[in-house]
């Protein structure tokens, strides 16, 4: 279980942080996972060296100061003063959110991904399953993307095709289970939905501080943070790196869902400038 050690606090000046921006959401086998969780301290290590046990592997970082960029601390201090959405859904049902997440994802561009789940949705394709040709015919036409100057093409329309009319039919001839963790579990036993986009389906749909969606963004922002070991990878260790995680937002205190969107907003807004803030 991970434990704290004690260093000596120094005094820090104001903090300042980016502007805050609008929250909107971006296989290995789960008998693999570790089974290890931390129990929340009793207030945020500011200053301290902590340690965190994963899978039996033992994590020491130095938890920082907020105003120090890319610490525990700085992502704990910014996920507190995001403001607050209510949720991170992007439909209104676990359809419209499987469709929005398996749009998504590797490959497509945030606002490309949403503009496709608009067409995809506006079309009626997921009031009922719909035929791969009915989806790829959407995802084949121009699409009209937020902040883009002219229309833009969705990339591997034939291939999302094929697996989100797969995966909306399996959906409406099953009963998917309830609990977050069960229900990621059998969103991973359908085409094309590994762990992350089974994750992101059930942070959003279920509003739950259970899962975390490990992308590179996050990857990089918890190599620097000093929680992820440099050997793993995804998505062979996709549980290591959740666990540790998990971890990471119960000792910041803070709500593993916000933590996550809020790590990825601010990394994907940065771009290329993302070396600056994780620099240190």
């Amino acid at each position: 279980m991970p434990s704290s050690l004690s260093a000596a606090p120094t005094s820090a000046p104001a903090a300042t942080f980016p502007p805050p921006v609008a929250l909107r959401g971006p296989q290995a086998d789960p008998a693999s996972r570790p089974q290890t969780r931390t129990v929340p301290c009793a207030a945020e290590p500011l200053g301290e060296r902590v340690e965190i046990t994963v899978d039996g592997q033992h994590l020491a970082f130095d938890w920082g100061h907020p105003w120090q960029l890319g610490t525990a601390a700085f992502w704990a201090e910014l996920t507190r003063r995001q403001p607050r959405s209510g949720g991170h859904q992007l439909g209104e049902t676990l359809a419209d959110e499987l469709a929005a997440c398996m749009l998504g994802g590797f490959g497509i561009p945030a606002a490309v991904g949403l503009a496709a789940f608009d067409a995809v949705r506006d079309a009626g394709l997921l009031d009922r399953p719909p035929s791969v040709a009915e989806i790829e015919r959407v995802l084949t036409a121009p699409l009209m993307v937020a902040g883009a100057p002219r229309p833009m093409r969705y990339r591997f329309a034939r291939q999302r095709a094929r697996r989100l009319a797969s995966a909306l039919a399996q959906l409406d001839a099953s009963r998917p289970p309830e609990d977050p963790v069960a229900l990621r579990d059998w969103l991973m036993l359908l085409p094309g939905v590994g762990p992350k986009t089974a994750s992101w389906v059930v942070r959003n749909h279920c509003a739950c501080d259970e899962v975390a969606i490990i992308d590179i963004h996050m990857h990089r922002a918890g190599l620097a943070v000093g929680c992820f070991s440099p050997a793993w990878r995804l998505p062979r260790d996709y549980w290591r790196f959740e666990d540790a995680f998990l971890q990471l937002a119960a000792l910041g205190r803070v709500s593993a869902a916000d933590l996550d969107a809020c790590v990825w907003h601010h990394m994907q807004a940065l771009g290329a400038a993302q070396q600056l803030l994780l620099a240190r």
